[in-house]
């Protein structure tokens, strides 16, 4: 019984591991937004100073969503090493070396 508890955890970890990697590639393409550029352009300094509010918040979010998904890929790690004794490997990178791929495929299981 206990074996299936972990296997239930294990599934949920992973559920919520994926859909933290998701708000964070939404999150990263809502800070790669153009609009910046062109408000710095026209000289429209009301609109970057919203704009930089947002972007701070959002990377905030961002930051806090890192975190959660590295939580969350070590307890998906440690599951994996007691029921399935694999040795997983978690990768992680500073903000310019992720992107949509890169968070699909941020545990490395090496059985």
């Amino acid at each position: 019984m206990r074996s299936l508890d972990k296997r239930f955890s294990l599934t949920e970890a992973e559920g919520r591991f994926q859909k933290a990697c998701d708000q964070i590639v939404l999150l990263n393409h809502r800070l790669g937004e153009k609009r910046y550029k062109m408000a710095k352009r026209s000289n429209n300094k009301a609109f970057r100073y919203n704009l930089r509010l947002k972007f701070a918040v959002i990377e905030g979010v961002r930051n806090m969503y890192y975190d959660f998904a590295y939580s969350k890929a070590d307890r998906v790690a440690e599951l994996r090493r007691e029921l399935f004794d694999e040795s997983v490997e978690i990768v992680s990178g500073s903000d310019s070396e992720y992107s949509s791929d890169d968070l699909e495929q941020t545990l490395d299981i090496n059985p």
